[in-house]
């Protein structure tokens, strides 16, 4: 199966790390190592979908979001060294949000969360400043959702659409505040009534191009703290 095929291709075979990587001893999931916060420029970092990432901008102080599709996130998983040169351009990138349903089996589960954790971890050993996407469904994933990252990593979160199950969403983002303990939790979309800790909050228009150089002229200050449990 592995003989006459070149190195990418033995590499999407096998999935092999490279370079250094520890892993979850449950799992067996790649954990991305806690990103320094210090690298950032957190007053000045703007929000980026990655669809609209391009050579052409300035992305230093960019964050780069991965809230796609699963059919374009794949893309990623097929070819994962192919944009390394051009994320790190940017200040930093999100994990892939490879989906996670109360109606998926769970070895699929497992497989879209291996999957966001092996390409974080693969872009992190080529240089790249990784911030790990979390995603949960019911109480029986969080075990495994919040597994493959670093105690007290930043994070980032999305919180379209949970307005409507508000108390499904507070449950788990409790958890995982209780399990990861993040530094910083970067939030796309609007904050939900009942999050507490230390945030930089992106709206959904945050990320589209005209709002993105808008804000990237300006500047703004994001950060701020929710006191709480």
């Amino acid at each position: 199966m592995i003989k006459g095929k070149n190195e990418i291709e033995k590499l999407n075979v096998t999935r092999q790390m490279i370079g250094t990587c520890e892993y979850d001893p449950v799992y067996d999931l790649p954990i991305i190592t806690k990103t320094d916060l210090s690298r950032l420029d957190l007053e000045n970092l703007h929000l980026c979908g990655v669809q609209n990432l391009s050579v052409k901008r300035n992305n230093h102080n960019t964050l780069v979001h991965m809230f796609r599709y699963d059919c374009e996130l794949h893309a990623y998983w097929n070819n994962p060294l192919k944009k390394i040169p051009l994320f790190r351009t940017c200040a930093a990138i999100s994990t892939p949000d490879f989906s996670v349903t109360p109606d998926m089996n769970i070895n699929e589960m497992r497989h879209n969360v291996f999957k966001g954790r092996w390409l974080g971890k693969l872009w992190q050993n080529y240089g790249c400043v990784v911030i790990p996407t979390v995603g949960w469904a019911d109480p029986c994933t969080y075990d495994l959702c919040f597994s493959g990252i670093e105690v007290s990593s930043p994070v980032i979160i999305s919180t379209i659409g949970c307005k409507e199950n508000k108390e499904v969403f507070l449950e788990g983002f409790s958890a995982m505040k209780k399990r990861i303990r993040p530094e910083l939790i970067f939030v796309y979309g609007d904050m939900v009534q009942g999050m507490t800790g230390t945030f930089v909050n992106f709206t959904y228009t945050d990320a589209f191009s005209k709002k993105y150089e808008q804000l990237r002229l300006t500047g703004i200050s994001q950060i701020f703290t929710v006191e709480g449990d």
